[in-house]
Order: C-alpha cells, then structure tokens, then sequence
C-alpha cells in the first residue's frame, strides 16, 4: 500500500502485529499521518514477527517498524533484539497493550513506545520523531538525465559501479540508477561521508555493510549482485571488512 504526498524520498513503514484489526488501524493512522505531512510513504503488514524477518532478510527496505509486543510465536521484543544483534538501525515503534517492557524497549533505541489504546497525537509525535532519526542519516545527491536530482541515502547502495563518464547506483533493494557523474568523483564524495566503502575493483565501490559473503575472486552483495575482486585486492578487502565491523561493533557499545 502506497501513500503518495510530496516529490521525495519514500520512507518504507512495516507495521507488525498479530491482531487484524489493530494492524488495520495502524495503517489508517499512518495513511493520515502522511496526508498531514505531505509524504510519500509505503506501508507493508506482517501478522507474526517471523513473517517480517523473513522479508527484511530478502529487501532490508523498511525504514520504520510499528511492532506489536506479545505475538503467537517470536514476539516483538526478541524481533528487536534479533535487529539490533544483527546491527539493523530502522526505526523502532512498540505499539503494545504491556507497559512493563518500556524500559528493556528503550534499551533497544526504540523511537518510542506506545500503550494501547492508541492516541492519535502520540503516535503522530512518534512518527514525526523516527522520520527525524532517517533525516541524519547521510546521504549523496544523485544527478540525473534531464537536470533531475536525486537524493540517495548512503545506507540504500549496495554498491557503485562505474560506466563510461557515469555511474550505477545499485540499490539493496535490487533497482537501480543511471547517475551523471564519473565514479572516481562519486568515491571522494562518498568518502567524506562514510568509512563504509571499499573499492575492489577499478570500476566498482561496495558498501562493506550490505556484503553477503567475500571469496577470492568475487563478492556477493546483499541485492545478490556480484561484484569482483581484483587481483591483490582480496586481503585489503578483508581487512577493511573487518575494520568496518569492529568500528560498528564499538558503535554500538557506546
């Protein structure tokens, strides 16, 4: 389900939770929220925790998670603690009728955490809250055919691969774009925001943080991408992936 509003980037909302009806609610809420601010939003549903891991593990596309608590199976706050082990940032919303998780809740860095019944200008505060955590996030403005721009956060690449006097921003959700700029202009931007990519290869530029697997001669990317590994590349590819992880490791604890 798709709310559109203004030009701009679209924040990709899951809402998780087990009861229809509360799950239909929350999406009515969310489709109001968007008319009120004029964004352009999309809105995905899960019955069970599982359901939404097993399509965060496929896309990784959700930018804000709306997550019941007690749910038939793996319940909400082992979903949270599963996210964060694995060093996920969406944005956290517990919607619960249990007060007695508040504390362990914002243990995780959750956006907030919200008791039923639902006020609508708690949930909006909470919404416009997690939509201003996304806006830190570091980002490249993308130049376009035909003078357009657009916005591309650096935590969406997977990976950039130079073509001619341009460059392919390869997406973790599989799509893809055609950018007006050559790829060693795209590193030193890039580089001034983030300590997260590598260069493997002469014409591509990888985000070490939405790598699958590293072999020899090739690296697999979390949009199942291939990307291939130059020859004396392997071991300062290795190193560089797990400098990447004990920064973020120390990130974490801080």
């Amino acid at each position: 389900m798709t709310v559109c509003g203004r030009e701009g980037p679209v924040l990709h909302f899951a809402v998780c939770e087990d009861e229809e009806v509360c799950r239909e609610g929350l999406v009515r809420e969310l489709e109001a929220w968007a008319r009120e601010e004029q964004e352009v939003c999309s809105v995905e549903q899960f019955p069970t925790a599982d359901a939404f891991l097993f399509a965060w593990e496929e896309r990784k596309d959700t930018d804000v998670l709306l997550l019941d608590i007690e749910m038939p199976g793996m319940d909400g706050m082992a979903l949270a603690k599963k996210l964060r082990g694995m060093g996920e940032r969406l944005g956290i919303i517990f919607v619960t009728g249990n007060p007695e998780f508040a504390l362990e809740g914002y243990d995780l860095e959750a956006v907030s955490y919200i008791v039923k019944p639902i006020k609508r200008e708690r949930l909006h505060m909470a919404l416009n809250r997690a939509r201003e955590r996304g806006a830190h996030r570091e980002a490249i403005l993308a130049p376009l055919s035909a003078g357009e721009v657009e916005k591309v956060y650096l935590s969406d690449i997977c990976c950039l691969e130079g073509s001619g006097h341009e460059t392919l921003i390869w997406k973790r959700d599989g799509g893809s774009l055609s950018c007006r700029t050559g790829l060693r202009q795209m590193e030193q931007e890039i580089e001034e925001r983030s300590e997260a990519f590598f260069k493997p290869h002469r014409s591509f530029l990888i985000n070490l943080g939405r790598v699958d697997k590293i072999g020899k001669k090739e690296i697999r990317m979390e949009n199942r991408m291939l990307v291939p590994v130059a020859r004396g590349k392997w071991e300062p590819l290795n190193q560089a992936y797990m400098a990447y992880f004990r920064r973020e490791a120390r990130r974490e604890a801080d």
